[in-house]
């Protein structure tokens, strides 16, 4: 009792955090002879750097290139820890053949394709004996990030809060929990938590219980969206028979589990494109020249053949804005190994070359360059930024767009996470119709001036009202309130009746 009382106290006093996820802030690579290390890349990482700020910080992430695997090796050899000050980094070595099942297989060709709707566009899917072996390897590299993170906890000082973070990570919570008893962790799902219905058409009703329990060892689970949250409840209640389910809450084992809405947001401080850029491309306009920009990994869920489809689409019918328009798409590689993204590539570059060949080179720009500077810079430029994804946790690029673009126009899907803070401002489309993003493109190409910059303060205002620092904040403050209740609580949740059960958790309260 008195401990937990203690944990709640000193999560408002700023506890060191031990955040956790699979891919790492910082990557290693050669040049000749030489180490280089690169700034990690993802929505994820982009969402949580902003905490090396505000709080003492150990990251432990996997090593998933063969030089970041010789500095974990070196790293476990000295015993020590990558970086000084208030941010240092573990890596978490795995042999390339269990890397290549945990994460290639399991989490990118299985978990990424069903939590996004998209396991009917897989490529020779895994039949079930399959994917029970690989959901075995991933819990192999489960039991390797926890032993990392054991480690971390057993040093000198204060504890840490334990933050474990999306699809990669959901056997950990419960691994931990039994290593660490009472230990502070949060779990936050960046991605969908679709229905049951999704998930049994494609695994077995054994491995998604697995998952399911695994992330039940947290005091917290964030979710992007009610929706998600309410799936989630809805497989636990149906797949962890002896659960009591209500709708912000999971008690099961004798414990706890709050479920929180805490869609994941930008740190304004870290927007910083290229100004140079900016002002070429002000500059065009300025010539009569408009601009749509997208930002986007080259991923089936992005849509970007439909994007571009929509655009040429445009073009058609509206041939006064040929040479007028030109579309800017920085579509940085992702997963090339996998052949449904190497399918999405070759359908999306197929799709600008078609149109390049009916309006003249040029009319779509393609780059595969990833550069930070000149992405945020186009976003602040664009005279219209597309986002017409099929499925996105939240899609962070819309949230730059809002912030950094004084007169945005933002087409935005309406199956982003992100139309729930931006759909007021936004032109928002079924990403399924190729004739309503070309009519939301057109509309935002020709919003008058008053209006372009209403909607995009509106949008500004949304995002400058909940930060990722709001969101780390919220984080912090829900494990205070689930360690309020064990001390104050003990025992309440292994007394509460199993008829208080629900079948829609949405319908009841906790």
């Amino acid at each position: 009792m008195i401990d937990a009382r203690h944990r709640a106290r000193t999560l408002h006093r700023g506890a060191p955090l031990l955040l956790a996820t699979s891919r790492a802030p910082l990557t290693f690579g050669r040049d000749g002879a030489r180490l280089r290390v690169d700034r990690g890349a993802g929505g994820v990482v982009t969402a949580l750097r902003h905490l090396t700020r505000d709080r003492s910080l150990t990251w432990v992430a996997a090593a998933a290139g063969p030089d970041d695997r010789m500095v974990a090796e070196a790293q476990r050899e000295r015993g020590g820890l990558i970086g000084s000050g208030d941010l240092t980094l573990r890596l978490t070595a795995m042999s390339r053949p269990l890397y290549a099942d945990y994460y290639g297989e399991f989490c990118n060709r299985i978990l990424w394709f069903v939590q996004h709707g998209l396991w009917s566009r897989r490529i020779d899917p895994e039949p079930p004996e399959r994917i029970r072996s690989l959901a075995h390897r991933y819990a192999e590299a489960s039991a390797l990030f926890v032993e990392e993170i054991v480690t971390e906890m057993q040093r000198p000082g204060p504890e840490p809060v334990i933050l474990t973070q999306d699809y990669q990570l959901y056997a950990v919570p419960m691994m931990l929990r039994e290593r660490l008893g009472g230990a502070a962790i949060a779990h936050f799902v960046h991605v969908p938590w679709p229905s049951l219905d999704v998930w049994r058409e494609a695994l077995p009703d054994d491995v998604t219980a697995g998952l399911v329990r695994g992330i039940l060892g947290a005091q917290v689970v964030g979710f992007q969206d009610a929706k998600s949250r309410e799936h989630f409840a809805t497989c636990v209640d149906e797949l962890v028979g002896d659960a009591v389910v209500r709708q912000d809450a999971i008690c099961w084992g004798g414990r706890r589990t709050l479920l929180r809405v805490r869609p994941v947001s930008v740190d304004p401080r870290m927007l910083r494109p290229n100004a140079s850029h900016v002002e070429a491309l002000r500059g065009l306009r300025a010539h009569g020249s408009m601009i749509i920009a997208r930002v986007d990994r080259m991923d089936p869920i992005k849509n970007i053949p439909a994007g571009f489809a929509a655009f040429g689409r445009l073009l058609d019918r509206r041939p006064d804005l040929v040479g007028r328009v030109r579309f800017l798409a920085r579509l940085v590689p992702s997963r090339s190994d996998l052949p449904e993204y190497a399918r999405e590539w070759d359908a999306a570059q197929a799709e600008a070359e078609a149109v390049n060949a009916r309006f003249g080179t040029g009319t779509i720009e393609v780059s595969r360059r990833s550069d930070r500077g000149r992405a945020l810079a186009e976003l602040a430029a664009a005279d219209v930024v597309l986002v017409n994804s099929v499925a996105d946790g939240m899609n962070l690029v819309a949230k730059e767009a809002a912030f950094l673009n004084p007169r945005l126009a933002l087409v935005l899907s309406r199956a982003a996470g992100a139309v729930e803070e931006l759909g007021r401002g936004a032109l928002t489309i079924d990403p399924g119709s190729v004739e309503e993003t070309a009519d939301a493109l057109e509309r935002g190409l020709e919003l008058g001036e008053e209006e372009r910059r209403s909607r995009a303060r509106e949008m500004r205002g949304a995002v400058s009202a909940w930060t990722s620092r709001d969101w780390a904040r919220a984080q912090m403050e829900d494990l205070a309130e689930a360690s309020d209740r064990a001390a104050s609580g003990a025992g309440e949740a292994g007394r509460l009746d199993a008829a208080a059960r629900v079948s829609r958790p949405g319908l009841s309260t906790a």
